[in-house]
């Protein structure tokens, strides 16, 4: 009975799950999966940034701050004068060069964007400043992002200015500097030169502003052609006729060759002196030591012989023009000064017996000339000009030949050959004659050289005279003239436009004769030859430069002088 009241759970099963369409059961449902989740709220609260510190706030400020603190304390750079900034360059040259020229316009165009800019920046690069601003701007909290860019941003503005600046100096320096190397070349020719028959050609440079550089007579550079001597014109292309031949002034050709002349003597002069001065020597050890007389004594002169060849050879090859052949005449035509005209064959020949030391060839030579119609005219004679015991000696007898060569050469008739007869009267000249005693025979040679100097001075005062100066003989502007003239006439002194002392050429009132001495007084064989003047010579030498000083006195000196020259004239044309 009891089975028969349970209900609906005596006819169903407990449900499974899983079960199929006839079965009973739970059917299984497949749910996709999904996240958890938990209740969240919907309220939003409000959030507001904290106010900015003091620091923060003035930290974009701050490098501005700095910046003008650090201008205060900064020391403003020195402001040079034109003259010290010129001075720092090296200053201005006075050279009146091509290369000085565009140095000097260099400088001052430095100087004058010196004065618009200021000296060259450099650019800023990191230091001590730098490191300051770090700091500070690790310092400033939220403020450190807008302290940086501040501080970027004034040196960005720093850098800008001083490129600006640097390019504003660049363009100013090739502005003002863009002629400088803007140069004309051009041939130029020297008419003064040319008035002298000589054409003197050389390139050169003008610049934008006209002025003529020219290439220098040393090749070291391009020089100002203010400076230089001369009038220097542009060469023309297609000339029909050299410069020189439409220009020649027949006064300069005729002075060229007279100063030619003349320093021809002077040279032969300077070193007939010097051979004297070897054989004084020889003079003065027999005046100290008798066993060393050259006039009596046996001895070897060394190397004095060959001095004094040397400087006799050089003295005929100034007459022969470069070669000593040329220097002795082959008829009277061309040989032998006046009233001694003839041939030099003999005077030739033992010349060359000379140059070869050989005793058998001078002694053969010298009868060969003694025997000639020239010696025996002259009355010459080598033992009665020497004396036996200088006679017996070769080395003495070469010594006074060439002694007579360098005189006969030295005193000759300008542009004349030397002639036999030349020869054998400069032998009696500078003969020992039958002395044996040095101090004679070396007061005999100081004097025939005092005479030979003396001649040479009047001559020269003669050629070149004051009269002539005076009378307006030579153009005294132009230096192609006074340079000449000024080698044996010292003019006074007066200061040009600048202040500088120049030589008056025009008051040739005031003109000096210049003598041998004050010629060649620096020349240290003429010195030594004044050394051996005794103490009278040195009192006449005395008298003679106070005369100098005396205008009435000098001229009273130079009428004597003159007198002795015509009386020497015909002494030495006998």
């Amino acid at each position: 009975m009891a089975n028969n009241n349970r209900g609906i759970a005596a006819y169903l099963p407990f449900p499974t799950f899983g079960g199929g369409q006839k079965t009973g059961g739970v059917t299984p449902v497949q749910l996709p999966a999904s996240q958890m989740r938990f209740p969240t709220s919907s309220y939003s609260p409000v959030r507001r940034a904290p106010e900015p510190t003091l620091k923060e706030t003035l930290a974009p400020f701050l490098p501005i701050a700095l910046e003008g603190i650090g201008s205060l304390l900064k020391k403003d750079p020195e402001t040079l004068t034109d003259e010290k900034y010129l001075a720092d360059l090296g200053g201005l040259s006075e050279e009146p060069t091509l290369e000085a020229m565009q140095g000097n316009k260099k400088k001052l165009a430095r100087l004058e964007a010196y004065k618009q800019f200021g000296e060259p920046e450099e650019k800023d690069t990191f230091g001590f400043d730098d490191i300051l601003s770090m700091v500070i701007g690790s310092q400033m909290g939220r403020g450190a992002k807008d302290f940086a860019a501040s501080s970027r941003a004034i040196d960005k503005a720093k850098e800008t200015a001083r490129l600006t600046k640097q390019t504003n100096r660049a363009n100013y320096l090739n502005t003002a500097l863009k002629d400088v190397d803007n140069l004309t070349y051009a041939g130029f020719e020297n008419t003064e030169t040319a008035k002298a028959g000589v054409d003197t050609y050389r390139g050169g440079f003008v610049d934008p502003s006209g002025e003529v550089y020219i290439f220098n007579e040393d090749k070291t550079g391009y020089t100002n052609v203010k400076a230089l001597e001369g009038n220097w014109v542009k060469t023309r292309y297609t000339p029909t006729s050299p410069l020189s031949a439409q220009m020649k002034d027949p006064r300069l050709a005729t002075l060229q060759e007279l100063n030619k002349e003349l320093s021809t003597k002077d040279q032969s002069l300077v070193n007939t002196v010097t051979l004297t001065n070897a054989v004084n020597e020889l003079f003065q050890e027999g005046i100290n030591d008798p066993e060393k007389n050259p006039l009596t004594a046996v001895t070897s002169f060394g190397n004095i012989l060959n001095s004094v060849k040397s400087n006799a050879n050089q003295i005929l090859s100034f007459v022969g023009g470069g070669n000593i052949s040329n220097a002795f005449g082959i008829s009277a035509a061309d040989g032998g000064s006046n009233g001694r005209e003839g041939s030099g064959q003999y005077a030739k020949q033992l010349h060359a017996a000379l140059q070869t030391g050989d005793e058998a060839q001078i002694t053969q030579a010298m009868d060969a000339f003694e025997n000639s119609n020239a010696a025996k005219t002259e009355g010459f004679s080598f033992r009665n000009s020497l004396g036996d015991m200088a006679y017996a000696n070769i080395r003495t007898r070469a010594l006074m030949l060439q002694l007579a060569y360098a005189a006969a050469a030295t005193a000759g008739q300008t542009g004349r050959t030397l002639s036999d007869k030349d020869l054998a009267f400069f032998l009696k000249m500078v003969g020992y004659g039958a002395t044996q005693d040095p101090e004679i025979a070396q007061e005999n040679l100081l004097d025939f050289i005092d005479t030979t100097i003396e001649t040479t001075d009047n001559v020269a005062m003669s050629a070149l005279s004051l009269n002539s100066i005076q009378a307006g003989q030579y153009p005294l502007d132009q230096n192609l003239f006074t340079s000449i003239l000024a080698g044996y006439w010292r003019p006074s002194m007066k200061k040009d436009e600048k202040g500088k002392e120049v030589p008056d050429f025009f008051d040739t009132g005031s003109y000096k004769f210049k003598d041998f001495y004050t010629r060649y007084g620096n020349i240290p064989d003429v010195k030594r030859y004044r050394d051996h003047w005794d103490r009278k010579r040195k009192e006449a030498l005395s008298e003679k430069t106070s005369l100098a000083t005396d205008p009435n006195a000098r001229d009273k000196q130079i009428e004597e002088d003159l007198k002795r020259t015509d009386d020497l004239y015909k002494f030495l044309g006998q």
